[in-house]
């Protein structure tokens, strides 16, 4: 509902009854794509009127206990699509790495996170981020040692369930504690808001969010692909080639890992691994993947993008690295970190990162979805309207205009016959 019918609600006297439905109707969500589902209304309610509910695509949305609510109106003063918060004064765009080669390669980029996340371990301090749980979904944890920060590195191409974690940074911030959070830049708005204030012990970090897929559509992929209960890790960025192949994996309880060759075709790993794997992920590649086929409403039309931030924080991959700075290549992997604001600077001194400062120009032009959001997919609604009654896999394929390897063999080949055949007549 847009912020200025709230606001001119406010001013005029109303009746209670129709403050409520107000209230309510906001936390309805009549248009989705004004919801980002950071589920902070949800944890600021003080009566514990909201809980989120997931919809037909496997997304969660507030709804609203009319009973409990009390129309204090602390979940319209909190919601970062209503009230996006201040962003900073500057920032400074560095490619970063972290010095220990084994972190980098257990870390999706060059480790920029961990690093920061280290450092706030050793103040005593704790961090947020997402996590796998019991069944494969992400959600929110705090971590505050080494063995559970493990448990936050690496990407989940899934949305995650912020849980409580809000109130719970809210509650250590308060006793004094160093706190690190990480998340997509609707979750760090969230956070912000709910906090109402800065805090000199806090940082955050975002993401550079793609968009968030659906937890539905990542649940059916598991069931359709592996057999449950089997599952031991899963790893979306498998840096077995180089970092900067895009390349998911699967590690199974009985030590084997999906995709991956069976029976005889093992005896020619070494042959599919030549040229960075290139014939292994054309003959075995996972289907799920960030797709713009599958993402959340209102990634398409998401406002916390941008540089600088309202977060400290922004880090990624730093693509176009063999463009922008080739002598920084790094197999094991290399992050993109913005510095937003004063803070930011100073907290990344002493951390275990090798920092080269780069042009934003240069980094943005080859990570755009820094500042802007993902295109609207045209198959969207088909996809979602054959989600219910079709394998996930195949479904993702045809709709992804992806073709098997065999029949891009053929394309090849009639693709360099034309070429020939266009060189020969050309000569004539």
């Amino acid at each position: 509902m847009p912020v200025s019918y709230l606001s001119e609600s406010r001013q005029n006297p109303i009746n209670t009854f129709a403050m409520f439905r107000i209230i309510i109707k906001m936390l309805t969500i009549t248009d989705k794509s004004k919801c980002c589902g950071c589920e902070a209304c949800a944890q600021i309610c003080p009566t514990g009127a909201i809980t989120m509910k997931a919809d037909a695509e496997g997304f969660f949305y507030p709804e609203t206990d009319n009973e409990k609510c009390v129309n204090c109106g602390l979940c319209e003063k909190i919601c970062p699509e209503m009230r996006p918060p201040a962003r900073n004064a500057f920032a400074k765009t560095f490619a970063a790495k972290h010095k220990d080669g084994g972190t980098r390669l257990k870390s999706t980029s060059g480790g920029a996170f961990s690093a920061m996340a280290e450092k706030t371990l050793q103040s005593g301090g704790a961090v947020f981020g997402a996590a796998f749980n019991d069944s494969w979904e992400a959600e929110f944890i705090c971590a505050g040692n080494a063995e559970e920060l493990d448990r936050l590195r690496r990407s989940k191409y899934m949305q995650s369930r912020t849980g409580n974690a809000f109130r719970m940074a809210k509650k250590l911030l308060e006793q004094g504690r160093h706190v690190l959070f990480s998340g997509t830049p609707c979750q760090c708005a969230a956070l912000r808001n709910y906090l109402g204030k800065d805090y000199e012990k806090l940082l955050v970090a975002s993401i550079i969010c793609h968009g968030v897929p659906s937890p539905a559509v990542w649940a059916k992929f598991l069931e359709e692909t592996v057999p449950a209960g089997k599952i031991k890790s899963i790893n979306f960025r498998d840096k077995r080639f180089a970092w900067d192949i895009q390349f998911a994996s699967i590690e199974l309880q009985d030590g084997r890992t999906l995709p991956g060759p069976k029976g005889l075709m093992k005896l020619f790993s070494p042959l599919l691994a030549i040229k960075r794997g290139w014939l292994f992920r054309r003959l075995y590649k996972l289907p799920y993947k960030i797709s713009s086929l599958y993402e959340r409403p209102s990634c398409y039309k998401c406002p916390f993008k941008g540089i600088p931030s309202s977060a400290d924080f922004v880090m990624g991959d730093l693509w176009g690295v063999e463009e922008i700075a080739p002598h920084l290549y790094d197999k094991k992997g290399l992050s993109l970190l913005f510095a937003c604001g004063d803070k930011a600077m100073e907290y990344l001194q002493g951390t275990n990162l090798e920092l080269h400062e780069i042009e934003e120009k240069d980094a943005v032009r080859h990570n755009p979805y820094a500042i802007r959001p993902i295109e609207t997919n045209s198959k969207r609604e088909e996809f979602f309207r054959r989600f219910g009654n079709e394998p996930v896999c195949g479904l993702i394929r045809e709709l992804s205009g992806e073709k098997s390897l065999p029949v891009k063999i053929i394309c090849k080949i009639i693709n360099a016959g034309k070429a020939a055949a266009n060189k020969i007549f050309s000569k004539r």
